[in-house]
């Protein structure tokens, strides 16, 4: 009976599905009644972003660890983003760095994310820093995206009703010791910033201070307060240490600013009659010293004027340091859909929530103006930012028109782009209780805009993990198929200075055939400074008066676009047109070749290739499992399909991946010879046969075992049955040049010892102690003269030599030698005599 049941089960499934996608579209019958509908028209200039939000690790994962393999896991998941987004033809990347007050990044101001790794824990290396990096390697823009007040993402509130609906009456004590509490366990968990310092936030402040600085929100979450001026200059730090140090492409808040404000239901006169967003205590207290300080605004006005304050001192700090980066950092915000009520559409008694030039429609309905204080359209109009991007998560038949168009309408001549945000994560919220169904909301909405004219400059996905599965899968897939067929160059902000030109032209290196008849696969140069290329076609009629001046190339002309990082194009050729190659500055300047591509020389399709990629033994035991991995690869990058056969049996094989496919089969239970494995591959056009070497299925194996090796034992060649043990290493131990060292196979282990130096001295070079090796030369010796009372001396090692002088005693100075005193005798005699003669002379000659 349940056998029958399951069965049942399964048929009711099937038939579902089947009828379900047999359905028609929710649009079907009303685009047959809009008359003015037109065929959608290639943009070649156009945001195509997505967001991948990080809170509650939504899709992005937590870190495991911080070894490599868990870091290489985390990376591989941010390719996979990548990867996707690429397929779809986005060309940015709005990714959740700051999702609660922390970072995914290291900072002076803010804690690591718990959605990273581990709370203030740092994971060792620079997730930011590395996405950025292949972010745009692949021609992608990367808009860090933070949430500028939100503390924590649930806190137990005390402050509401049961039903959450009123502020009530609290007892503030019970409230601060929570938030006390919270936040110094918090606190005791945090790392030390990258400088050494602590990481200095607003929640890690004590007493009065963190009473002021961080509330407890009417959303349920702990909030910066934005009346703070400690919240504005943690954020001014925030943004700052950002783009001062990351190459983003932009800077990104969402809608959260003040929290969504609730009636009051306390008992408290002066509070009745007023919402409020957070703590009403804290709250006043900061309206009452405003007022105090001759502020003249009503409390609602006062406190759209301190998210004012935050915005346009980001904007500035933005605009300062983009004029030292080579890329400018754009500065956008997503808040709710609608602005603000007409003045109009409200009462008396709620007079307080609209604005003139407001939105019609109902006055309760869901405003960022009215609800959470966020004066959107003033910061677009006062050009605070760079772009707004409405999340018009509805649907296009129930109000989605009505938000696009007047978002269109007031930004009619402004320099603010305009993007809108799309929900196609409520796609199965959006399907009819019917049988139609809803795949294709996206799709028309784009179809909408463009027909309508809207002011629409591009478009955000909420959310990354949707476009994975389901009807928003089936609504991109269409969407990337009948509409963005090319990709898109993302806009430049007005009062930016982008590199206007390129080094150098790109030109084809490559052309060959593809498996499609007429299709070709071009590769061309890559230029470093490029932006991307593009692809133009002209008809050989029209081609003359482009060559002459006298035609431009549009958007409709362009037949492929490519981001930088792919310089491979897949062109469907047509012999009646000539092509042009265009390469693309970073300011979206085209610079198109003087001359066409050149199609005479083609290189012919190359068939796949296909390589047995695991051993396969020619005996192998009847009964057991043979799993066979196989690679196919296709130089001309073609997409194939492939078949593996076991004689004409088709067998089941599984695809890994990177041109890899594996096969898992019992072989079978009776000795069969003579067996072989083929596998089929084709790109359409050729198709390649590649074919194993024979094997036999055996009942007994007449084994036989390869020598036994030092960590594999005596292995039977055909079924790889051991026999033994392995020889086990022959060590031979480390010296001061080699490693711990097998005699046997010469694998090694661990690291050589190195010398043991002793310094060189006077009589020996540098020695090691360990195994006598020398290296350079003896110092030599430092003589110093020999006096009396050293002989010669080396002032280094004291080595001496010969003797010290003799010193001349007392009596040698008087008397001399004997030798020096008969000489001096001789002298004085021969002096006597001559004065004699002398003498005896003049006496003479005197007479």
């Amino acid at each position: 009976m349940k056998k029958k049941i399951s069965i049942l089960i399964v048929l009711i499934a099937i038939f579902t599905c089947v009828f379900k996608a047999k359905a028609t579209s929710t649009y079907e019958e009303w685009a047959k009644n809009q008359t003015d509908l037109k065929n959608y028209t290639q943009v070649d200039v156009e945001m195509r972003a997505v967001w991948v939000s990080t809170v509650y690790n939504m899709d992005m994962p937590k870190l495991k660890g911080t070894d490599e393999d868990s870091i290489n896991a985390w990376k591989n998941a941010y390719l996979a983003i990548l990867d996707t987004a690429q397929s779809y033809r986005l060309n940015t990347i709005i990714f959740q760095i700051r999702p609660a007050n922390d970072a995914f990044y290291p900072s002076k101001y803010n804690p690591w994310s718990e959605y990273l790794y581990q709370y203030g824990k740092d994971p060792g290396w620079n997730p930011l820093e590395w996405m950025i990096e292949v972010t745009h390697e692949r021609g992608l823009e990367y808009h860090a995206w933070m949430n500028p007040y939100r503390a924590s993402v649930t806190v137990e509130t005390l402050i509401l009703s049961s039903d959450g609906a009123k502020i009530i009456d609290y007892d503030d004590t019970q409230v601060q010791t929570l938030k006390t509490n919270y936040f110094a366990e918090l606190k005791s968990r945090c790392d030390k910033a990258y400088d050494g310092s602590d990481v200095d936030n607003p929640v890690f402040a004590t007493g009065d201070e963190l009473r002021h600085n961080v509330v407890v929100g009417t959303g349920k979450q702990y909030v910066l307060n934005p009346a703070s001026q400690t919240t504005i200059t943690h954020l001014e730090n925030t943004i700052r240490e950002v783009v001062e140090n990351y190459d983003v492409d932009g800077i990104h808040f969402d809608d959260y600013f003040y929290p969504n404000d609730t009636s009051y239901g306390g008992t408290n006169s002066y509070y009745k009659g007023k919402t409020y967003s957070f703590e009403p205590y804290v709250d006043m207290e900061d309206y009452q010293a405003y007022l105090a300080n001759q502020g003249t605004l009503s409390i609602y006005d006062w406190r759209r004027e301190n998210v004012n304050t935050l915005i346009k001192n980001l904007n500035a700090i933005i605009d300062e340091a983009n004029t030292n980066r080579d890329n400018p950092c754009a500065f956008g915000i997503s808040p709710s859909a609608r602005w603000a009520p007409s003045i109009e559409s409200c009462s008396a008694s709620e007079s307080y929530r609209a604005a003139e030039g407001g939105m019609d429609g109902s006055c309760g309905n869901y405003y960022s103006y009215s609800d959470l204080f966020a004066d959107t359209k003033k910061w677009v109009d006062e050009e605070w930012i760079d772009y707004i991007l409405p999340q018009a998560y509805i649907k296009l038949v129930n109000g989605y028109d009505e938000i696009v168009e007047w978002w269109s309408d007031a930004m009619q001549d402004s320099s603010v782009k305009l993007y809108i945000g799309s929900g196609v994560y409520l796609h199965e919220e959006w399907e009819d209780n019917t049988s139609t169904s809803n795949t294709d909301e996206f799709f028309w909405q784009i179809r909408y805009n463009q027909s309508k004219g809207n002011r629409v400059d591009g478009y955000s996905i909420f959310d990354y993990s949707c476009m994975l599965s389901g009807e928003a899968k089936t609504d991109m897939t269409l969407v990337k198929n009948s509409l963005w067929k090319t990709n898109a160059l993302t806009p430049t902000y007005s009062g930016y200075e982008y590199q206007h030109t390129v080094s150098e032209l790109s030109t084809e290196t490559k052309i060959s055939e593809t498996s499609v008849a007429g299709t070709y696969r071009i590769e061309i140069e890559e230029v470093s400074d490029a932006k991307a290329y593009a692809i133009y076609k002209i008809s050989k009629e029209e081609n003359e008066a482009y060559l002459l001046g006298n035609r431009d190339f549009t958007s409709s002309d362009m037949v492929a676009l490519n981001l930088k990082g792919n310089i491979t194009f897949r062109l469907a050729y047509d012999e009646n047109y000539i092509y042009y190659l265009a390469t693309i500055s970073k300011d979206n300047t085209y610079y198109f070749n003087d001359e066409p591509i050149n199609f005479n020389n083609i290189e012919e399709n190359k068939a796949p290739v296909i390589t047995l990629i695991t051993e396969l033994k020619n005996k192998i035991l009847a009964g057991s499992i043979l799993t066979l991995q196989f690679k196919i690869e296709d130089e001309n990058s073609d997409e194939f399909t492939y078949s593996v056969y076991l004689g004409k049996a088709k067998l089941q094989s599984t695809d890994l991946g990177d041109g890899i496919i594996e096969i898992s089969w019992q072989t079978y239970y009776v000795e069969t010879t003579n067996l072989k494995f083929r596998v089929e591959a084709s790109d359409g056009k050729v198709t390649t046969s590649f074919e194993t070497a024979t094997f036999d299925i055996v009942e007994e194996c007449p084994h036989k075992y390869s020598e036994a090796t030092c960590t594999t034992p005596a292995t039977c060649k055909y079924c790889g049955e051991t026999n033994g043990n392995s020889l086990g290493h022959n060590w031979q131990e480390a010296d001061c040049t080699n490693p711990k060292t097998c005699n046997r196979c010469g694998t090694t282990e661990g690291d050589a010892l190195g010398h043991n130096w002793q310094d060189a001295d006077c009589s020996n070079p540098k020695t090691c102690n360990r195994c006598g090796t020398t290296e350079g030369n003896a110092l030599g010796h430092n003589w110093q003269d020999a006096t009396y009372d050293s002989p010669k001396t080396c002032t280094t090692c004291g080595t001496t030599e010969g003797e010290a002088l003799t010193k001349p005693n007392d009596s040698d100075k008087t008397k001399g030698c004997n030798k020096c005193q008969k000489s001096m005798l001789a002298y004085l005699l021969m002096v006597n005599v001559l004065g004699v003669a002398f003498a005896l002379v003049f006496k003479k000659r005197g007479r």
